[in-house]
């Protein structure tokens, strides 16, 4: 197994001499519960598109590298960080063949589903997890979602501002580098077998998506008290700990498929050249109450021009311990192309307490 990881390693190391698109992002993170708890968090992602002939063809690659310096400062369970994840050196987000053509895309390989659902102008804006991927799908099924990924057969079809996006995927996510943790498994028994799908309409003043996520396992929600870890969650991101780890999974996973569903509604109301305000609203439901997460909804606003990006969103997500609701305020400032700094609040109220989370993040693009 270590040597086919050498090979893989190799491939893509060959791949980037030859590279006529490398990129990346780092971003790193201050956050403070405004009281004594403090935690700095860092991601770095790096990016490769390697054409194969034309540009219709390529091979796609992306790694995700993790540190912080301690865990989360605060006691909710949505996860009010979307890069708050476990200290990783290295986990391989993407790795794939891509086939482009006229009115859609084909990937298969090793993929997650922040690379394609979930992400609108205001959803990116946000810093809670949930806002990147609802809580009925990553709390309640330990799936490919980060910093986790699996192999996984993608394709979208587009056509008069109408988008079908459909990903099947194996049952759970991985991020490790050993034979029976890394993301080129298979393990329907299981693991189960996750898919997902996506109908989207787009017109110059507004987005609208609907969507249904089926998996064949059903996840019985495990408490602190069952289970000694964590699993991670999130929006293009974050640390969960409402979900079954993968131990907890290959237990007491049942041979039952579950699914959950989501609107989402983006609109512009005022637009004057470059300066926009948009409101989105977002439901979702999970068809089993024995999942950790049944069900989410917000409702949030922003205001965007060239180097600003302003937002006000309110959240409540049901779990099997209780309700949550939190109040996130956020504001992005664009300084050059390639640097933009960002400071956020939150107020969040659970069955646990009240908490309060106050973070700064830089972005670094290159």
């Amino acid at each position: 197994m270590k040597r086919i990881y050498l090979i893989i390693l190799g491939c893509i190391a060959t791949s980037m001499l030859q590279a006529q698109e490398l990129s990346g992002q780092y971003t790193t993170e201050w956050q403070w519960d405004m009281n004594k708890n403090t935690n700095w968090v860092n991601l770095l992602r790096l990016d490769l598109s390697v054409p194969l002939g034309s540009d219709r063809n390529t091979i796609e690659a992306a790694t995700l590298h993790l540190a912080k310096t301690g865990e989360s400062v605060i006691g909710d369970w949505q996860g009010f960080s979307n890069i708050d994840a476990d200290n990783m050196l290295a986990s391989i987000a993407v790795l794939g063949f891509m086939h482009q053509w006229n009115s859609g895309h084909l990937f298969i390989g090793v993929r997650n589903v922040n690379e394609d659902f979930f992400t609108s102008p205001i959803t990116a804006l946000f810093t809670n997890s949930s806002c990147g991927i609802f809580p009925t799908v990553a709390a309640s099924y330990p799936i490919a979602n980060y910093p986790f990924s699996g192999l996984t057969l993608y394709f979208d079809i587009t056509k008069k501002g109408w988008t079908f996006r459909n990903s099947l995927y194996n049952g759970s996510g991985y991020n490790g580098w050993t034979a029976h943790d890394n993301p080129f498994l298979i393990k329907p028994k299981t693991d189960g077998i996750f898919n997902m799908s996506q109908i989207e309409y787009t017109h110059r003043s507004g987005e609208y998506y609907a969507g249904i996520a089926v998996h064949t396992r059903q996840q019985p929600f495990v408490t602190e008290d069952e289970t000694a870890s964590t699993m991670t969650q999130t929006n293009g991101t974050t640390t969960d700990e409402n979900t079954p780890n993968k131990t907890s999974t290959d237990e007491n996973s049942l041979a039952r498929t579950t699914f959950a569903w989501w609107l989402y509604g983006e609109q512009k109301l005022w637009t004057s050249g470059e300066k926009n305000i948009l409101c989105m609203v977002q439901y979702s439901e999970n068809s089993s109450r024995k999942n950790a997460c049944y069900r989410y909804a917000e409702i949030g606003g922003a205001y965007l021009d060239a180097k600003n990006e302003c937002g006000v969103s309110g959240q409540y997500a049901q779990f099997q311990q209780g309700d949550e609701y939190s109040l996130e305020l956020t504001w992005k400032r664009q300084f050059t192309k390639a640097i933009a700094v960002q400071p956020s609040f939150q107020f969040i109220h659970n069955d646990d307490g009240n908490f309060t989370a106050l973070s700064a993040r830089l972005y670094l693009n290159f």
